[in-house]
Parts: structure tokens; C-alpha cells; sequence
């Protein structure tokens, strides 16, 4: 798996603040748990060269019986060009989960949400425009049976800002837009918020 698996992760990486590393000082950790599944437990990690007898004895002594046969298959997968295409159809099935979301969300709410559109990952956050309690929102919505996650929590540094994160992966587009539409009815009107404490 070595050779075929160091080039494949080393591209996975040069998009990142690792593919700028001219000096050789950045360390790139990754899984592929969401991008496979999360029973593989296999990641990886990129090295400076200088490094790499080091991280390949630590790993030595962490786990001297690696999954051999996992590894193995990935390392197929991987060379095959299986994961690339896996990478762009799941890339195209996220952007649908995501557009799905934010034009619900944005079509039905705008004038109470700023609906934030990232270009990459598997969620989006909204900001609420008033002065709103994420929490309370979280706490309500789950009562409806929406998972939402108050943002307001995330905030040490600065003061913190009312917004819900919500996730979008592994939800097709017919099941999307239904509970966008319900958290949206909910966000319109407050009082259901305070009257579902």
C-alpha cells in the first residue's frame, strides 16, 4: 500500500496549507472514515521526510498488527482510481444535499436567516438576523425531530453570534426539503420556539 497510498495522499494534501510547505514543517493528518466508511479506521498521515523513520516506529510500537488485509484492499481501491471517482460522485450528491438545503432555507426564511453556502464539507450555517437563542432553537427542534447545532456555543475569543449548523450528508434531496421546510415554518415564528420549552 505504501508507494500507492504515499502518492495518492500527497495529492489529497498539496490542496492544502501542506502543498505550500516549502520548509517541510507542516504535518497533514487525515481518515478515511467519512470519505469510505467509518468502520475502515484507517488514516494517514504526510511527513517531512526527516520525520518519517520516527512516525513509522511510533506507529510500530502503537499497533504492531495493522489491518493488513484492509489496508491492502484500499490501497487496490486506491489504484485502481476507484476513490477518485467515488471523491466526484459523492462531491456531486453533497452540492445537491447542500443547494437543496440553502434554497429551502433561503426561498422560505431569508428575512430571518443568513444562509452561509460553503463551497466544500457537509455543513452549512445559517445566522439568525434577530436576536434569537440558537439553544432554544436546538432544543425546540429537536422536539420536531430536527437535529440542529446552536453555534453560539462555539464562540470563545469574541463575542458569540445566534446561528444554527446544520448538516447535510447522508440525506437524500426528498428527505431534505421536507425538514428544511419544517425548521423553517418553526424559525418563522418565534413564539412556537418559547411555547415548545
Amino acid at each position: 500500500m505504501a508507494s500507492v497510498a504515499r502518492t495518492m495522499f500527497w495529492q489529497i494534501a498539496a490542496g492544502s496549507l501542506k502543498g505550500l510547505d516549502q520548509d517541510e514543517r507542516v504535518i497533514y493528518v487525515g481518515t478515511l472514515n467519512k470519505a469510505l466508511f467509518p468502520g475502515l479506521r484507517i488514516g494517514y498521515a504526510v511527513v517531512p521526510q526527516a520525520l518519517l523513520s520516527a512516525f513509522a516506529n511510533a506507529r510500530y510500537l502503537m499497533d504492531r498488527q495493522p489491518p493488513t488485509l484492509y489496508q491492502t484492499v484500499v490501497a487496490e481501491f486506491l489504484r485502481q482510481g476507484h476513490f477518485a471517482a467515488h471523491i466526484r460522485r459523492m462531491r456531486h450528491m453533497y452540492r445537491d444535499q447542500r443547494d437543496a438545503l440553502a434554497e429551502t432555507l433561503t426561498s422560505r426564511v431569508a428575512e430571518h436567516l443568513t444562509v452561509v453556502v460553503p463551497d466544500q464539507g457537509m455543513h452549512l450555517v445559517a445566522y439568525f438576523k434577530a436576536k434569537v437563542s440558537d439553544v432554544q432553537v436546538e432544543t425546540a427542534a429537536a422536539r420536531i425531530g430536527i437535529i440542529v447545532r446552536a453555534i453560539s456555543r462555539f464562540y470563545r475569543a469574541v463575542p458569540p453570534r445566534s446561528g444554527l449548523m446544520l448538516g447535510f450528508s447522508g440525506f437524500p434531496r426528498q428527505l431534505i426539503i421536507p425538514a428544511a421546510s419544517r425548521l423553517a415554518a418553526f424559525v418563522a415564528n418565534p413564539k412556537d420556539i418559547s411555547r415548545s420549552r
